[in-house]
């Protein structure tokens, strides 16, 4: 990055200004092309409210383009926010819709900028395996039992908005102060999401924000019954997402200093109380497998440790006795049947893969496809996932895909092992930690849920883990892209 900078340092962005009309416009084409542009807008903006998005959009492209660090942060910052619009525009998903404006508008700016760096964004193992993964998740579409649906089609936009925002990262961290900032933003934005569920469950109702942003389908809507979503479209979803994120918080009030130390303590305790209040049991336990982890990683004494792990059995065993008190929606008929469904899910989805057990019948199309399996007021048809995170791979893009998306695990899971072990100071085993609890809570979580398809949220952190794993392990010095890294400054 600091060879681009003094590659460009000495160029003009525009010709000197003449006397000639031509060359004065051709010299602030620029300007005239944002006053046009501006006009435009503000003549659609009195005919058509849908202007509004296009605007926007436009804004977000721009500043994309010109690498600006503020709306790179805010896209970090934003991304457990769910919203759907509720204007008759072609796409509804906001946050997608933003994240996709980011990478295209990141990665036009570079190219017009000549940078010539692409291939080092490759190099890195967990690049080529995030690609072909989703090479395999398209070819599953194309060439698996299912037909090219919409759903598909949504689906697989989704899942490159994720390896795309990915590379963004993997591109832009260019020094260990932003690797920093990243991860600051990230946290502060799990505070903020844990604080919005404790409020949902202390006023025992989704709120008008939450109803404004959702906009739920009233014919599958359900009231809230003890289980907080926060910005999600359902409660699975934001515990699986927190998840993901306290395995740093828990490693930074371990390892931190000071300020490190009291947000890294913060955000475990809103997330803790965040996660309890989405009484996901998968979660939970999901929860519990990264906590037995952290003791193995940061307990040294053997005493200690036993003691610990002792501590948490005990816990674990007056939850499981207590959870009809804590949630009586884990009691009686309504839960045997949610786990009834799950089941027959289960087998819906092992069917469709012994079907077509090469390329599955597509990415997204089980939804799709349930229906005229199953006859069941409960399983309404075109609603559902198979809830497995390994059924549902093996289901929709078969033994390729499921082979792709477990190498991409593997590879991360050995790098973020190899890291703890080489780590040179406590923010690399921070980082380190994090990518391995966040693996380790979608393994076990997976068992009953399967998250990254639900809710762009989910899938979106997730790739921005791996990225920031890769850029922190990149050698002292040079960055991802082949360009020299410098510290400005110490976060």
């Amino acid at each position: 990055m600091a060879e681009n900078t003094q590659h460009y340092a000495g160029r003009r962005l525009f010709p000197r200004a003449s006397g000639d009309l031509l060359v004065w416009t051709w010299a602030h084409k620029a300007e005239l092309a944002v006053g046009t542009l501006a006009a435009s807008a503000a003549a659609l903006f009195v005919s058509a409210h849908w202007i509004i998005a296009v605007v926007g959009g436009v804004v977000v492209l721009a500043l994309s383009i010109a690498e600006s660090e503020g709306i790179l942060l805010l896209a970090v910052f934003f991304v457990p926010l769910g919203w759907a619009l509720q204007w008759n525009v072609p796409v509804r998903d906001v946050p997608v819709a933003f994240r996709t404006l980011v990478i295209v508008g990141f990665f036009l700016g570079r190219l017009l900028r000549g940078w010539q760096r692409v291939a080092g964004l490759l190099r890195p193992a967990l690049s080529r395996a995030s690609l072909l993964f989703l090479c395999t998740a398209a070819a599953s579409t194309m060439w698996g039992a299912g037909e090219f649906t919409h759903e598909s089609a949504r689906s697989l936009w989704t899942l490159s908005t994720f390896v795309g925002f990915y590379f963004v990262v993997l591109a832009w961290v260019d020094s260990p102060q932003r690797v920093r900032k990243i991860l600051q933003v990230l946290l502060c934005s799990t505070i903020v999401t844990a604080a919005f569920a404790i409020l949902q469950e202390i006023v025992g109702d989704y709120t008008s924000l939450w109803y404004f942003l959702l906009n739920p389908p009233q014919d599958v809507f359900v009231p809230m019954d003890y289980r907080a979503p926060s910005f999600f479209g359902n409660c699975n979803s934001l515990a699986g997402y927190l998840n993901l994120i306290i395995s740093f918080s828990l490693a930074c009030s371990v390892l931190g200093k000071a300020r490190w130390k009291m947000l890294g303590a913060w955000t475990t305790g809103l997330g803790v109380l965040g996660l309890l209040c989405t009484q996901s049991l998968g979660g939970l336990v999901s929860f519990g497998s990264v906590v037995v982890l952290a003791v193995f990683c940061f307990v040294g004494d053997l005493k200690k440790r036993l003691l610990l792990l002792g501590c948490i059995c005990t816990f674990a065993i007056g939850f499981y006795f207590a959870r009809e008190i804590l949630n009586p929606t884990h009691q009686g008929e309504g839960f045997g049947t949610a786990a009834m469904s799950r089941l027959v899910l289960w087998g819906v989805a092992w069917d469709l893969f012994v079907h077509s057990p090469i390329f599955g019948v597509g990415w997204g199309n089980f939804s799709t496809l349930y229906g005229s399996f199953v006859n069941s007021p409960g399983l309404a048809p075109g609603i559902l996932d198979v809830n497995n995170l390994y059924l549902q791979l093996l289901a929709e893009t078969g033994i390729v895909g499921f082979t792709a998306f477990f190498s991409l695990i593997f590879l991360a899971g050995r790098k973020a092992r190899l890291q703890w072990c080489a780590a040179r100071n406590d923010f690399g085993r921070v980082l380190s930690f994090g990518v391995l609890g966040a693996i380790l809570s979608v393994l076990v979580h997976g068992c009953v849920d399967f998250l990254f398809r639900v809710d762009p949220q989910f899938g979106t952190l997730f790739w921005v883990l791996l990225a920031l794993l890769v850029v922190s392990g990149t050698a002292s010095g040079e960055t991802v892209a082949g360009g020299q890294a410098v510290e400005r400054t110490r976060a």
